[in-house]
């Protein structure tokens, strides 16, 4: 294989380290892993700081399912949004312990 220049190098660095983040959860054909993801999507971003009728997250079940947890964690990480300075715009993952179920 002939060698690309730098330009090569840093492609296929870009892609080599961008695969690492996109492992594939050994829950991913669960249903329930499903339906947290795409809770915790919707949450990071729709979520209304200080509103926790925005948190769409069934507590039970992110409590006792690890497919669900999995999920919901893997959804909102993916969807959140990034202010200028890396951190997540939306504040971070909120704390939603005692809020009851969410937007279910």
């Amino acid at each position: 294989m002939k060698h690309k220049g730098p330009a090569g190098f840093v492609l296929a660095a870009a892609l080599a380290l961008s695969a690492c983040g996109l492992g594939v959860s050994q829950y991913a054909d669960d249903p329930n892993y499903k339906t947290g993801h795409s809770d915790g999507c919707w949450t990071a971003t729709s979520r209304v700081p200080g509103d926790p009728s925005t948190v769409a997250r069934n507590e039970e079940a992110y409590r006792i399912d690890e497919a669900y947890r999995a999920g919901w964690n893997a959804g909102y990480n993916a969807c959140r949004i990034r202010d200028d300075s890396g951190g997540a715009g939306m504040g971070g993952m909120p704390d939603s312990s005692g809020r009851g179920t969410g937007v279910h």
